[in-house]
């Protein structure tokens, strides 16, 4: 959307992270499956909570140069077949340079691990951020930021398998990941209320004054990062400038949605997780501002320049009853680097 204008948002919201958060193990959510036939593994250094620890900046690295042919399995472990599931990020990524390609997948572990899912579902994705389909496999256009949704599912185990694009070869260059987002979106009900407050904050700069009245200034960072052409902040692709091309500063919205029915703010039954509502959806499986998301001013934008990285910059959501069964609801989202 032109100039980020704004319409009904979108929240991308991981469920790991929030099963993370309430006692799973890393070993238990995610595994890459390193042995067998043509399973290509991580380069040492690398482990697995590189893929989903939401640093996006943190890429883990995969031997894909020394087995060209292979094929890198990984498995997301939700424990419950009853999370939701319809969208992955794949931020940070080298893919067009490394000449990988991949797919996604549901069914039981074994189906998972083994490569071409057999037994299992592929599923049929759209393509939001970079990338076009053919035959269920989302090749990237660029090095970047990948994101796709697709119909909703609701089983335990998925898995991401990546391929070489280039007659089934992976090129010379490692493949690289940075971050690995996994679960369901949430579309508010409607646009907030037009006095929405967007801010571009330069938050990291200290400036002192001498006695002579004189002003100095120190910046310990101006923003997103631009370290190379593969690897890099998410949302923007800024390649042919590299870091000179990035707008800096630190994107905000200040939103208020006025006139939401009670039915889109709270669950039927506050005991479980299964309605379609913000606190179900949103701020109880980001645990208020404790884990990042993905947020669009524009649901159905497929510019990412619509897209942050972002998290809550408030540890209360308050929700103020106007009518019977009807509240205001406030919102403020901060850009992460």
């Amino acid at each position: 959307m032109a100039n980020l204008d704004i319409r009904k948002p979108r929240f991308y919201i991981d469920r790991l992270n929030y099963l993370l958060t309430r006692g799973r193990s890393i070993s238990q959510s995610c595994e890459i499956q390193a042995t067998g036939s043509n399973k290509v593994g991580l380069k040492s250094g690398s482990v697995v909570s590189d893929l989903i620890d939401m640093r996006p900046l943190n890429q883990a690295t995969f031997e894909t140069n020394t087995d060209t042919d292979g094929t890198v399995v990984t498995r997301f472990d939700f424990a419950f077949g009853s999370y939701r599931t319809n969208f992955i990020a794949i931020l940070n990524h080298n893919m067009t340079t490394a000449t990988a390609k991949f797919k996604v997948g549901y069914g039981t572990e074994a189906q998972v691990e083994t490569v071409g899912f057999t037994g299992g579902t592929v599923i049929t994705p759209s393509v939001v951020l970079n990338g076009s389909v053919g035959s269920d496999i989302v090749t990237p256009q660029s090095d970047g930021h990948t994101l796709i949704t697709f119909d909703s599912a609701g089983s335990a185990d998925w898995g991401i398998q990546f391929e070489g694009s280039n007659g089934g070869n992976f090129s010379s260059t490692d493949l690289k990941i940075g971050c690995i987002i996994i679960g369901e979106y949430y579309d508010m009900p409607h646009s907030p209320d037009l006095s929405v407050k967007r801010s571009i904050e330069f938050d990291k700069q200290k400036i002192q004054e001498s006695l002579g009245g004189q002003r100095f200034s120190n910046m310990t960072s101006y923003g997103k990062s631009y370290i190379s052409d593969q690897n890099k902040s998410p949302f923007h692709d800024y390649t042919s400038n590299g870091a000179r091309g990035m707008y800096g500063g630190r994107m905000i919205y200040d939103m208020k949605f006025s006139y939401l029915n009670a039915t889109d703010i709270m669950p039927d039954d506050y005991s479980s997780f299964n309605d379609n509502s913000v606190v179900d959806d949103i701020w109880s499986a980001t645990h208020g501002s404790h884990h990042p998301f993905i947020f669009t001013q524009d649901g159905t934008s497929t510019s990412e320049s619509d897209y942050l990285f972002a998290r809550f910059g408030q540890n209360s959501l308050d929700m103020t009853q106007v009518a019977p069964d009807v509240f205001n609801v406030a919102m403020r989202i901060e850009e992460e680097f």
